[in-house]
Order: structure tokens, then C-alpha cells, then sequence
């Protein structure tokens, strides 16, 4: 008789601990009891914390995901709530914990302590689950299921080690079974988020009608290139203003050159004729800054008998 293989030991997401209570128990339990349920999920769900984590590659990818997509959102105006790691409790359903959740139409300002489905009226929209370390089996077959199952229309798998991205949807919102999301010249699209999603080397990236979405660095980077455009602008601005000013400066020197040299003539062709100058004919010369006067005055003197000849020029 062939001995009996011993029963393959069950995943934590098998613990019963985790299985929220199905509408119609739920709806019997007062507020306290309530709290007790959920406080035992979530403890439930500490313990197994440690066992959850893959690493700080898998830690920064999700993070990044649910930032760029917030973000998003943000900029463009929409009411989208992103949450990671966030405890999902859907009725008679033991609790998931999504790597990165989406619910459209929704305030990205909330912040619920757990998503309990039969208190907030509906489901998330969108899952998308980072693999590093974990298990292919769970994302690609046991999540397949489950998240079908619980009428999740979008569900997208990620694996940061290898960039290989699938993704999954509900064909009708009332089917229990995904059907594979198509990838289109390379990206997979999301008809929920409205967006196109690509793996580029081991990072998922969003695209709006494939124009890749920024990520924080990146609109911080093209703040910084606008700023700094506008700043090289301003400066070239103000050097031209100062080369102006100088040109200015330049000319005004010339001119008083030119009027002081003219009024020196003026007075020495003067007293080299023996043309005599009252003295405020002499202060007139000497003060005066029209070129135009000064040359006529010059062109009189050289011919005029007396001062008063050479000011009616």
C-alpha cells in the first residue's frame, strides 16, 4: 500500500482569520462587533507582515506606481483614490491586501484604515500586484481567480525582476472569470484608468494615448529645464539691457566730448579773430549742448565781426 503523501501545508491567505463576514452576518453585527472583526483581520494580517515582504526593490516599485498614478490623476482633475497596501474585506471573502489599488469617481483625499466593501457600497476598480520575490503561482493563477471572483474588472501583475507585465479583465461586469488583456504595440491598455501601461526595464510606466505619464522626478526635472530657461531668458534679457546702457553711456560721452571740443573752438577762433564775447555770450558757449547750434555758431565765428553775429546764426 502506497503510504499517504503528507497535505501540502496552506498559504497565511488560507487562515480563516482573514475571511470577512458574509452581508447578511455583517449587517446583524453592531458597531463594536464590527471593530472586532476587522481589528482581527488586521492583527491577523501583522503577523504575517514580515512574510509578506519582498525586499526594497518590490517596496519602491509599488510606491512609485501609486504615486505616478495619483498624480496623474491629481493633475488631470479627476476624483481617483490610490491606496497601497491597503486591506480590502469583500463580503464572505478572506481579506486582500493589493499592492496598488485604484476606485474610480472617488476622493483621493480619504483615508480609511481598511476598505470594507459592504460599508463603502463597491469594490475597487483596479489592481495592479508588484512580484519580486513572491510566488509566480499566486499572481498569475491564485489571483487570476480570486480577484475575478470578487468582480475586480482590472487586474494587472508586474514583475520587477524580469519587466514581464500581464494583465487581465472582466469581459461583462458580471463575470466570474477574467479574460487576458491583448497587448497593442506594446502596451497593455486599461479602459478603467484610461491609460496605457508598459514595462520599461524593471519599472511599470503609465502613457496618456502612449505620452508617458512623469513620475515626480521627472516633472520636478522639467520644472527645473522651464526654470532655468526662464532664468537664462532673464539674464540674456539683462544683458542686452546693459549692453544698451552702455551703448548709451558710450554715446552720451561721445556727444559731451563733441560739445565741449565745439565750444572750445567756438571761443578759440573767437579770440584768434579778435572777436570779443560778452560774458554771458562766453557762459552761452560754454553751456550749451545742441550740437546742431554749436556747429552753427562754429561756421559764424569764423566769419561774424562781432558776438552778437555769431548768435543770430
Amino acid at each position: 500500500m502506497r503510504p499517504s503523501q503528507p497535505a501540502r501545508p496552506g498559504g497565511f491567505w488560507d487562515d480563516p482569520r482573514l475571511v470577512f463576514p458574509d452581508e447578511e452576518t455583517w449587517a446583524r453585527l453592531d458597531p463594536a462587533e464590527r471593530q472586532r472583526v476587522i481589528d482581527r483581520i488586521l492583527d491577523t494580517l501583522d503577523e504575517y507582515r514580515e512574510a509578506m515582504s519582498e525586499g526594497v526593490r518590490h517596496q519602491r516599485r509599488k510606491t512609485g506606481i501609486a504615486a505616478e498614478l495619483d498624480g496623474h490623476f491629481r493633475r488631470a482633475g479627476r476624483a481617483v483614490f490610490i491606496a497601497s497596501e491597503l486591506a480590502v474585506l469583500y463580503p464572505g471573502e478572506p481579506a486582500i491586501v493589493p499592492d496598488v489599488l485604484a476606485v474610480m469617481d472617488c476622493d483621493p483625499d480619504i483615508e480609511p484604515e481598511t476598505w470594507v466593501v459592504s460599508e463603502q457600497g463597491r469594490g475597487v476598480d483596479v489592481v495592479v500586484e508588484v512580484r519580486n520575490l513572491g510566488k509566480k503561482h499566486k499572481d498569475l493563477v491564485e489571483n487570476v481567480r480570486d480577484y475575478a471572483r470578487r468582480r475586480i474588472p482590472e487586474y494587472f501583475s508586474f514583475n520587477c525582476r524580469d519587466g514581464q507585465l500581464r494583465g487581465w479583465r472582466l469581459a461583462e461586469l458580471d463575470a466570474l472569470t477574467y479574460q487576458p488583456s491583448v497587448p497593442q504595440g506594446g502596451y497593455l491598455r486599461s479602459a478603467v484608468l484610461g491609460l496605457e501601461l508598459a514595462a520599461v526595464g524593471t519599472r511599470l510606466r503609465f502613457y496618456a494615448n502612449q505620452a508617458l505619464v512623469p513620475d515626480a522626478s521627472e516633472i520636478v526635472a522639467r520644472l527645473q529645464a522651464m526654470a532655468d530657461q526662464q532664468q537664462s531668458q532673464l539674464d540674456e534679457a539683462a544683458r542686452e539691457r546693459d549692453d544698451a546702457r552702455r551703448e548709451r553711456d558710450d554715446v552720451r560721452g561721445q556727444l559731451h566730448a563733441a560739445q565741449v571740443a565745439m565750444s572750445a573752438a567756438i571761443l578759440t577762433l573767437c579770440e584768434a579773430r579778435g572777436v570779443a564775447l560778452s560774458p554771458d555770450q562766453h557762459a552761452a558757449v560754454v553751456a550749451e549742448g545742441d550740437v546742431a547750434r554749436l556747429t552753427r555758431w562754429l561756421t559764424a565765428a569764423a566769419t561774424a565781426s562781432d558776438g552778437d553775429a555769431i548768435f543770430a546764426a
